[in-house]
């Protein structure tokens, strides 16, 4: 079942951390599972293929200064994980819940442990079945996407763009690759596959991209950087017998991330609402 939770921190005193630390929240998540679970801990560090679960970098109010994000003691804070595996949330919860670990480091600096919510009663938590997700695929020809952290791609062959209807580039957001990252990870954890050949056939000949408003940032991991795409698009899918399939990989990018580095805050996607592209509550 792909499950988004909602971990809630603060600092029990004034932190600094760096801008672009998804790692930290990435080895902080990790260091959480071994409580709960060690061996299925390791195992996903030294795992090389596709993962089951995202983790976005920490969100909370907090100043710039001096190339560090300062944070006062007691702020609100969060950080969303996903996991597209029951058993890994449950070894999740299951340290939560049982007081085991009160404080998490990102850094060097430490947050007190608040609450866990995966329920969908707030924007960035829900639960789905891959049987509800399928269910409720839609037939919409128009869709809405929106890329919160930066989005990029491992390098690969060439193969061809969908080009934007407007002046603006659309160089920087490769959505053939965003549908080659979903349907790779449904095939990895959904009980039924999508014939990915044809999906991605379907994407390169029919798909339109009408929009895009978004820029390139930079995520800094310490020892390398990375370059991703921020914003949103509207594309538009002609008719086609994979409409349905397409429906569906938008509405799992919300709980399986895009691209590259998903597991160290990169790619967190969301599809929008309706047409004038309004936000979930």
């Amino acid at each position: 079942m792909p499950i988004s939770a909602v971990l809630y921190l603060m600092p029990m005193e004034n932190v600094r951390i760096r801008p672009t630390m998804g790692h930290h929240a990435h080895a902080a998540f990790l260091s959480l599972l071994q409580l709960g679970n060690p061996e299925r801990a390791e195992q996903l560090h030294a795992q090389s293929d596709q993962k089951p679960f995202t983790v976005s970098p920490l969100i909370g109010n907090s100043r710039l200064e001096d190339g560090w994000l300062r944070f006062q003691a007691g702020t609100a804070c969060h950080i969303r994980i996903t996991f597209l595996q029951d058993d890994l949330f449950a070894d999740l919860g299951r340290v939560f819940y049982s007081n085991a670990q009160q404080e998490i480091r990102l850094g060097s600096a430490i947050f007190r442990l608040d609450r866990l919510i995966s329920s969908p009663s707030e924007k960035w938590s829900n639960h789905q079945s891959y049987q509800d997700l399928l269910n409720s695929a839609a037939s919409e020809a128009e869709i809405h996407l929106k890329f919160y952290s930066p989005t990029a791609f491992r390098p690969m062959e060439s193969h061809p763009q969908v080009k934007a209807e407007s002046n603006t580039t659309s160089t920087i957001l490769d959505l053939v690759r965003c549908f080659r990252s979903w349907v790779r990870k449904w095939n990895a954890f959904a009980p039924q596959s999508i014939d990915k050949s044809q999906l991605l056939s379907a994407v390169e000949q029919n798909l339109r991209l009408t929009q895009i408003n978004g820029r390139l940032r930079q995520l800094d991991f310490g020892n390398f950087k990375e370059n991703g795409f921020v914003g949103d698009c509207t594309f538009e899918m002609a008719n086609s017998d994979q409409i349905r399939w397409i429906n569906l990989l938008t509405d799992f990018a919300f709980y399986a991330g895009t691209g590259y580095k998903a597991t160290m805050g990169m790619g967190q996607t969301r599809r929008l609402n309706g047409r004038n592209n309004h936000e979930p509550k």
